[in-house]
């Protein structure tokens, strides 16, 4: 009789267990569900991305130092999945995939150290587009509705290995207002002041950067945008 009650009690015990397995397992999957949906209506709102192979833009950086404010024009070209091109100044700065090089006045090109290329690859990959076209990449959960600059958003919360994206999606507009994510173990908090509808896709032309404590990290407002330009195979 008592092994009896100890079995039961066993049973009880693990059957007590799976059930809350089964609710978080559940709530995981509802999560989701619901993430994969609102991303979708994300893409939608973005316009056609999948048709988008390039990508240039020219815009004004303002970048806080500690002698003021430097602002300068950049253009930038990108060729998904995993190419870009920097032009500043007398800089120009080339990545290919996992390779990058500075590229010279002269004509000759040197190696980047290996922490430029993740950090410029790094903003490739969180650039909208990009994201917007690689939801295979992610697991994509729902995690909470949040209000940020008065409006009510939706949080995305995006995973792909040990990496994390938070995205903060307009209830109404269905655009994303910000994105949080870790550069090392700085964060980094990029909000989407405005959108301009560019050949039907609605991309961001005024952004800001700021750290944990809203101390500005960098400004960038895009004068000219063009998809699908061909671009300089060097």
């Amino acid at each position: 009789m008592k092994l009896l009650k100890i079995i039961c009690l066993l049973f009880l015990i693990h059957a007590s267990l799976f059930s809350e397995e089964f609710e978080e397992f559940k709530l995981g999957e509802k999560q989701q569900f619901e993430g994969n949906k609102i991303f979708d209506e994300m893409v939608l709102k973005l316009g056609n991305v999948a048709q988008i192979k390039t990508i240039r833009t020219i815009c004004i950086v303002n970048q806080p130092l500690d002698y003021g404010t430097l602002s300068f024009p950049v253009q930038v070209e990108v060729k998904f999945p995993g190419n870009l091109h920097i032009k500043f100044e007398d800089k120009e700065f080339i990545i290919e995939n996992n390779s990058g090089w500075q590229k010279y006045q002269k004509g000759y090109y040197e190696n980047l150290p290996e922490k430029y290329i993740s950090t410029i690859s790094g903003n490739l990959d969180r650039n909208l587009i990009q994201i917007a076209k690689s939801k295979a990449d992610y697991v994509i959960k729902l995690v909470g509705k949040e209000t940020i600059l008065e409006r009510e958003c939706y949080v995305l919360e995006l995973i792909r290995d040990d990496s994390i994206i938070n995205i903060y999606i307009d209830i109404q507009k269905y655009l994303p207002i910000q994105m949080i994510y870790f550069i090392d173990s700085r964060q980094v908090k990029r909000t989407y002041l405005e959108y301009k509808l560019v050949n039907g896709i609605n991309y961001p032309v005024h952004i800001i950067s700021t750290d944990i404590d809203g101390n500005l990290i960098s400004e960038i407002k895009i004068e000219k945008v063009e998809f699908n330009i061909k671009l300089n195979s060097d």
